[in-house]
């Protein structure tokens, strides 16, 4: 599968996945309440943004037909 994610979309989702995996931390926990969220699913957005991000590949993108890689 060829790369559909630019850089700065790559580090926008490394860095939202590490501040998403801080979150689900914290609500584990107990030191945050979050409504509705689990600590776990907090946990799996993470590992997904930062996989995709690391990749440079999104499965999301793939099936919507984007692609914002300028260079392959």
């Amino acid at each position: 599968m060829q790369r559909n994610v630019g850089r700065i979309d790559a580090i926008a989702r490394i860095a939202g996945g590490v501040a998403t995996a801080a979150l689900a931390l914290l609500v584990a926990s107990g030191t945050v309440s979050v409504p509705v969220v689990s600590a776990v699913g907090l946990g799996i957005a993470a590992a997904v943004l930062i996989v995709e991000g690391a990749t440079r590949r999104c499965l999301l993108y793939r099936a919507l037909g984007i692609d914002r890689c300028p260079a392959k």
